[in-house]
């Protein structure tokens, strides 16, 4: 299997575009920091559960879209 057809996968669309909506979110507060020392004192054991959750919704969206097909 090729990526891109790995990439065409509903589930695995669906599950990228939960992550990328996730650390979207992340992005902006990381581009609020105005020194190394704040982005040291992030939560970052927050942010990757915030990440595999963002998976996880994409991943069950795909899944309901997908038994409507």
């Amino acid at each position: 299997m090729d990526f891109q057809a790995l990439l065409a996968n509903t589930y695995v669309a669906g599950a990228l575009s939960g992550f990328v909506a996730a650390v979207a979110v992340d992005v902006i507060a990381f581009r609020q920091f105005k020194s190394i020392e704040e982005a040291a004192k992030y939560d970052w054991g927050v942010a990757a559960w915030r990440w595999f959750q963002g998976i996880v919704s994409g991943l069950f969206t795909a899944l309901g879209i997908g038994l409507t097909q």
